[in-house]
Protein backbone atom coordinates (compact mmCIF):
# COMPACT_ATOMS: atom_id res chain seq x y z
CA UNK A 1 0.00 0.00 0.00
CA UNK A 2 1.12 3.52 -0.65
CA UNK A 3 1.45 6.25 1.96
CA UNK A 4 -2.03 7.56 1.12
CA UNK A 5 -3.62 4.20 1.92
CA UNK A 6 -4.32 3.24 -1.68
CA UNK A 7 -3.04 -0.09 -3.00
CA UNK A 8 -0.10 0.23 -5.34
CA UNK A 9 -0.36 -1.27 -8.79
CA UNK A 10 2.41 -2.88 -10.79
CA UNK A 11 0.87 -1.55 -14.01
CA UNK A 12 1.92 1.89 -15.14
CA UNK A 13 -0.77 4.60 -15.16
CA UNK A 14 -2.77 4.67 -18.37
CA UNK A 15 -2.53 0.92 -18.99
CA UNK A 16 -6.18 0.27 -18.14
CA UNK A 17 -8.29 -1.70 -20.57
CA UNK A 18 -9.51 0.27 -23.57
CA UNK A 19 -13.00 -1.24 -23.31
CA UNK A 20 -13.61 -2.43 -19.74
CA UNK A 21 -16.59 -4.76 -19.26
CA UNK A 22 -18.66 -5.52 -16.23
CA UNK A 23 -19.77 -8.99 -15.20
CA UNK A 24 -23.10 -9.21 -17.04
CA UNK A 25 -24.29 -12.23 -15.07
CA UNK A 26 -23.81 -10.40 -11.75
CA UNK A 27 -25.55 -7.30 -13.08
CA UNK A 28 -28.43 -9.44 -14.35
CA UNK A 29 -28.87 -11.00 -10.90
CA UNK A 30 -28.73 -7.64 -9.11
CA UNK A 31 -31.17 -5.94 -11.49
CA UNK A 32 -33.38 -9.04 -11.54
CA UNK A 33 -33.68 -8.80 -7.76
CA UNK A 34 -33.96 -5.00 -7.68
CA UNK A 35 -36.81 -4.76 -10.20
CA UNK A 36 -39.42 -6.83 -8.33
CA UNK A 37 -38.13 -5.53 -4.98
CA UNK A 38 -38.76 -1.90 -5.94
CA UNK A 39 -42.14 -2.70 -7.52
CA UNK A 40 -43.30 -4.40 -4.31
CA UNK A 41 -41.71 -1.71 -2.12
CA UNK A 42 -43.49 1.00 -4.12
CA UNK A 43 -46.83 -0.70 -3.63
CA UNK A 44 -46.22 -1.19 0.09
CA UNK A 45 -45.08 2.41 0.58
CA UNK A 46 -48.12 3.70 -1.32
CA UNK A 47 -50.43 1.55 0.82
CA UNK A 48 -48.68 2.78 3.98
CA UNK A 49 -49.09 6.40 2.84
CA UNK A 50 -52.77 5.85 2.14
CA UNK A 51 -53.35 4.23 5.54
CA UNK A 52 -51.30 6.73 7.55
CA UNK A 53 -53.28 9.58 9.06
CA UNK A 54 -50.45 12.15 8.79
CA UNK A 55 -47.77 11.12 11.22
CA UNK A 56 -45.43 9.61 8.61
CA UNK A 57 -47.44 10.17 5.44
CA UNK A 58 -44.81 12.37 3.75
CA UNK A 59 -42.09 9.79 4.50
CA UNK A 60 -44.11 7.03 2.80
CA UNK A 61 -44.88 9.24 -0.19
CA UNK A 62 -41.19 10.10 -0.68
CA UNK A 63 -40.23 6.43 -0.26
CA UNK A 64 -42.82 5.43 -2.89
CA UNK A 65 -41.52 8.08 -5.30
CA UNK A 66 -37.94 6.86 -4.83
CA UNK A 67 -39.06 3.30 -5.56
CA UNK A 68 -40.91 4.46 -8.68
CA UNK A 69 -37.70 6.12 -9.88
CA UNK A 70 -35.67 2.94 -9.30
CA UNK A 71 -38.01 0.63 -11.25
CA UNK A 72 -37.20 2.02 -14.73
CA UNK A 73 -33.49 2.17 -13.85
CA UNK A 74 -33.48 -1.57 -13.09
CA UNK A 75 -35.57 -2.27 -16.20
CA UNK A 76 -33.25 -0.25 -18.46
CA UNK A 77 -30.25 -2.01 -16.96
CA UNK A 78 -31.80 -5.39 -17.78
CA UNK A 79 -32.40 -4.23 -21.37
CA UNK A 80 -28.78 -3.01 -21.69
CA UNK A 81 -27.51 -6.32 -20.30
CA UNK A 82 -29.63 -8.28 -22.80
CA UNK A 83 -28.37 -6.14 -25.69
CA UNK A 84 -24.73 -6.55 -24.64
CA UNK A 85 -25.12 -10.30 -24.15
CA UNK A 86 -26.72 -10.58 -27.60
CA UNK A 87 -23.88 -8.54 -29.11
CA UNK A 88 -21.26 -10.74 -27.43
CA UNK A 89 -22.98 -13.90 -28.70
CA UNK A 90 -23.13 -12.46 -32.22
CA UNK A 91 -19.50 -11.34 -32.09
CA UNK A 92 -18.47 -14.77 -30.74
CA UNK A 93 -20.29 -16.67 -33.51
CA UNK A 94 -18.53 -14.59 -36.20
CA UNK A 95 -15.11 -15.52 -34.82
CA UNK A 96 -15.70 -19.26 -35.30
Amino acid sequence: MSAQGRPTSKRPPGSEAAHPRTDLAARRVMSGIALPFFVVACLLCAMAAAADVADMRMFWIVAAILCVVMVPIAWIDLMVIARRARAERTRGSHRS
